[in-house]
This record gives C-alpha cells, sequence and structure tokens, in this order.
C-alpha cells in the first residue's frame, strides 16, 4: 500500500489534472449536528490500491478535515466532526503529478442552541435569559415572549444574553428559533417563565412597586411620579384602577388587580373623537382623552347628593391657586361646579356637586386644560 501523504491546501486552487479515474463523495449521515460525527466516504473508479484520498472543507477558509488510502476495491472513508457545513470535497493523488476531485458536497448543519433563565422569578426583579449558539453564523436568532417576537443579537462565539420582561406576574412561554442561513438547519429552545408578586400596599417598597407604578403608567393611570415607592398617589392610582374594573375599592393590590394589570389595556372614552375630558359619576374617575384615546384616568369624588350635573360643558371660568372654600386649581363649567383639587378625595361621592381630584394632580391638570372652552362631559 502507498503511504499517506498530506495533499497541500493551496494545491486545491488550480484545476485537478485530466485522467481517466472518478471519485465519488458521500456522507452518512446526510445531515449532522454541530460537533457531530460525520463518514465521509466514496469510490474511486477504476480502484487503486493505496491512493491517498484528503476531504478538505473549502468554506469560509480552506481546511484539512482528513485523508486515508483507497481499499482493493476502491472504497475509502474518513469520520469527521463537523464544525461547518462545508462544501466539501475530496481530491485523491493518483500520483505526483495527477489529481481527481470529487464532485463538491454540502452537509446540512444543524446549530447547537443552549439558553437558560437568570434571576428571581418575582415581578420588576432583574431576569435574563442568556445561552449560546454554534456556531454563531449559523442564522439569525428570535425570541418570542409572551406573544411578542424580538431578534437576538449573537456576539461573536455565539453567546447572547436578553433582559425579560417582568412588570406583571403569570406564566409566560419563551422560545428562541434560528432562522436558518443556507447549508444550516433551524433549531428551537422553548420553555416557561413563572412570574410571581406579593400583595402590594401603602409605605411597600422596592423593585414591585416600581413595576407597579411602570404599569399603572403605561395603562395611563395617573401617578405623581414613578418610583420604587407605594405612596399616596400610588393608592389613588389603584382606587382608579379597581373603580374602572369594578373591583373593591381597597387601594391595595393582590392578585385580582395584579392579572387585572397583565390582561387589560387602556380604558377606551366614551367619545372616541376630539380633545375633551370626561367625567363618570357611576365609577366616580375621569379620563383625560386626546384626539379620542383616554391619555390620563384619575380617582375623583363627584357630589354626595348626585348633584353634579350631567351633561356636555364648556370650561367658562379659571382659578389658579387655593379660594377659600379650599378649591385648589379650578375649572368652572357650571355655575359654581368646577373640576378642582381638594384635600380629601374619598372612593365615593362626597363633594358639595364640583368634581374633586387629588391635590397633587390638579396644577398639572390646570396646565394642561386651563383653557376658556375645554370641553366637559360629564356621564351619569
Amino acid at each position: 500500500m502507498r503511504r499517506v501523504a498530506a495533499i497541500g491546501f493551496l494545491a486545491l486552487a488550480l484545476p485537478a489534472a485530466a485522467h481517466a479515474q472518478t471519485l465519488t463523495l458521500d456522507a452518512a449521515p446526510a445531515s449532522a449536528r454541530f460537533g457531530g460525527t460525520v463518514t465521509f466516504s466514496g469510490t474511486l473508479a477504476p480502484a487503486t490500491e493505496g491512493v491517498a484520498v484528503a476531504v478538505f472543507s473549502l468554506g469560509p477558509s480552506v481546511s484539512l478535515v482528513g485523508q486515508t488510502t483507497v481499499a482493493a476495491d476502491g472504497s475509502w472513508s474518513v469520520p469527521a466532526a463537523l464544525t461547518r457545513p462545508g462544501p466539501y470535497l475530496a481530491r485523491a493523488q493518483l500520483d505526483a503529478a495527477t489529481t481527481v476531485d470529487s464532485p463538491q458536497l454540502v452537509v446540512p448543519l444543524k446549530p447547537r442552541l443552549t439558553a437558560e433563565v437568570v434571576g428571581k422569578r418575582t415581578v420588576g426583579a432583574r431576569v435574563v435569559l442568556r445561552g449560546r449558539l454554534q456556531p454563531a453564523a449559523a442564522g439569525r436568532l428570535t425570541l418570542r415572549f409572551a406573544g411578542k417576537a424580538r431578534r437576538v443579537r449573537v456576539g461573536d462565539v455565539g453567546r447572547f444574553q436578553v433582559t425579560l420582561p417582568t412588570d406583571v406576574p403569570g406564566r409566560f412561554r419563551w422560545s428562541l428559533r434560528v432562522v436558518p442561513r443556507p447549508g444550516y438547519l433551524g433549531a428551537r429552545r422553548a420553555n416557561t417563565l413563572v412570574l410571581t408578586a406579593p400583595p402590594l400596599a401603602l409605605g411597600a417598597r422596592g423593585q414591585a412597586v416600581l413595576a407597579l407604578e411602570r404599569r399603572l403608567n403605561r395603562l395611563r393611570y395617573a401617578l405623581a411620579s414613578v418610583n420604587s415607592t407605594y405612596g399616596y398617589d400610588t393608592v389613588e392610582a389603584v382606587f382608579a384602577l379597581q373603580k374602572v374594573h369594578g373591583l373593591p375599592r381597597t387601594g391595595r393590590v393582590g392578585g385580582q388587580e395584579w392579572r387585572l394589570l397583565r390582561t387589560s389595556g387602556v380604558p377606551r372614552a366614551r367619545v372616541p373623537r376630539g380633545d375633551h375630558i370626561e367625567v363618570s359619576k357611576t365609577t366616580q374617575v375621569m379620563y383625560e382623552v386626546r384626539d379620542g384615546k383616554v391619555v390620563k384616568v384619575v380617582h375623583v369624588s363627584t357630589g354626595a347628593t348626585g348633584n353634579t350635573p350631567v351633561g356636555k360643558f364648556r370650561v367658562y371660568l379659571l382659578t389658579p391657586g387655593t379660594l377659600p372654600s379650599g378649591m385648589y386649581y379650578s375649572l368652572f363649567f357650571l355655575r359654581g361646579f368646577a373640576i378642582h383639587g381638594y384635600p380629601s378625595v374619598p372612593t365615593y361621592p362626597a363633594s358639595h356637586g364640583c368634581v374633586r381630584t387629588p391635590m397633587w394632580f390638579a396644577p398639572g391638570f390646570y396646565r394642561r386644560w386651563g383653557k376658556i372652552g375645554t370641553v366637559i362631559h360629564v356621564f351619569a
């Protein structure tokens, strides 16, 4: 048998010499997982025992995969661990000046995709999905989480990390998918993330409170600020949420409130057009409406005797600051009836007929809507 000699890579750039023999190239299995073993094999015909055969990977750079010699029946085989799909080529060195090449072969490669969730599984905590795609060039990586898809940036060695939203509790399905590039197969990883949430009330602090306030703010419930402290403004925003959805008006957040924060959307205006204010005596909430969309929801208190007038009105008088009656930043819309801030805004109708808002809310509301002619709708 002939001694096996390495076949130089540079020679691959040159055309093989003319000859009467043929060389085939196959792979078993026909596709492989990244790092998995494939056996390249073929036949040299007519058979010439002892001829050196080398298998090369041609892309993205030329490299030697392995080499062997031809058996008496013309067959040969080379096992190899694959980290790229190819293309691959086999070359037989018939003599010092003569070579024969096989057709090129691509072996579809399934990438290796690993992923794990890291972090405390509670609302507001930092939770990341991290992992690795091997090889990094296998394709485009996308993440679907809670019904939303996004592309994931993969580093040079295939590592990735994505911060997952944790603003509401529940069970959330996540799935990673590789959209393969030519020569590669797709890959998927999926699992479920369960986020829990503590009950919250006035005086609470921490990341769960911050997540609560961010979610309330996203749903347009008015807050003095978004922070990690459960203050009186948080209580009043929760009042508004509970009023809109018919829950007991406790100002505390438990399982029902967390579920609503996860599943509900921004409330809809009764009059779905234009810029105006809507007050509901039934729910005791007020909406700021721009272009027919609710942009802010606030907890209010109307007339204790039900005497707050119902109808469509326009602001006719503005009084900034505090009046002797205690009315604060007032927008009058009919006789002595106004929307104004007041120190006491209970969860039930308690005013003399005006629409009371929290004191912290009144100055900003006045700046936004304090114009003669502002439309106010009061509904029963």
